[in-house]
């Protein structure tokens, strides 16, 4: 609240943002790929090597992938609750590894001007009027020859999307980062993450905060899958901390919402001003 009463507060939004409205996470959207590579994808954690391995198959022809995320993220979706109300705050900048578009919309059905960053050529660019800036660092749904999903798509990200982490570390360094719809499984965060601890070794970072839904026993059919996972999320949340991001567990997704609510309310308050005149003032 107090970043964005200062301005300086800026949203990450991964894939769980968008799955509200109807849209894919990342191993719906490889499920028919792995299968086709006799895979199981629910056993597999490395995703962006599966979706190289059906690049390399096909000859390093990406005309398939493109498809599947055309047909992932087609148009007739719209923005969910959360991201309404984000849209409704003071955030002059949103950060996303989304593929749809679906921030805009909500942005722009609050009335938002919103100058959308697709590529590094969109960078030297400014949209007249613009009061919110939005990075799609892994590219769009309409440019599927140009967005990140295969491991050499990562492993090149410095060389053919500079500008991106660039840009990105300098609001590391200045904003206060809330990091919405992402796993503590998500290689996307692990990626973030990697970028922060090489660049701030020395250097205490700015503090941001994440949101990830706490392990629960009914999701398990055994004590020792659940124990497992338990402490992989509390290495994953020990890991963050170093890198400056604070991550607050919710049982339920809904209790998002209701935090995302209450930050609103409170931004609301925070921006009445009362005014009046002395009785008899002219």
């Amino acid at each position: 609240i107090k970043a964005l009463n200062n301005g300086d507060a800026a949203v990450f939004a991964g894939a769980g943002l968008s799955a509200p409205s109807g849209c894919v996470n990342w191993k719906q959207l490889l499920r028919e790929i792995a299968e086709e590579l006799q895979l199981d994808i629910e056993k597999e954690s490395d995703l962006v090597a599966i979706a190289q391995y059906y690049y390399n198959k096909n000859g390093s022809n990406r005309t398939r992938l493109n498809n599947i995320i055309k047909e992932a993220f087609q148009t007739g979706k719209n923005p969910n609750v959360n991201h309404n109300i984000l849209a409704r705050l003071p955030v002059p900048t949103y950060w996303t590894t989304n593929y749809d578009k679906l921030i805009e919309k909500s942005l722009e059905n609050n009335g938002k001007i919103c100058d959308v960053k697709t590529c590094c050529a969109n960078l030297t660019t400014t949209l007249k009027g613009r009061n919110v800036v939005v990075y799609k660092m892994h590219g769009d749904k309409d440019i599927p020859d140009d967005v990140v999903i295969t491991k050499r798509d990562y492993d090149n990200y410095d060389e053919s999307r500079w500008f991106f982490t660039q840009a990105l570390l300098y609001e590391l360094v200045t904003k206060t980062f809330l990091f919405i719809g992402f796993s503590f499984t998500d290689p996307n965060l692990d990626r973030i993450l990697k970028i922060i601890k090489q660049n701030f070794r020395g250097i205490s970072p700015k503090n941001h905060y994440c949101f990830m839904k706490s392990v629960s026993r009914n999701d398990y059919k055994d004590d020792a899958s659940f124990q497992r996972d338990m402490n992989l999320q509390t290495l994953k949340i020990n890991y963050m901390i170093k890198s400056g991001i604070n991550t607050i567990l919710v049982d339920k997704f809904s209790q998002i919402t209701a935090m995302l609510n209450y930050i609103n309310e409170r931004i609301k308050i925070d921006n009445v001003f009362i005014s009046g005149a002395k009785y008899g003032d002219t």
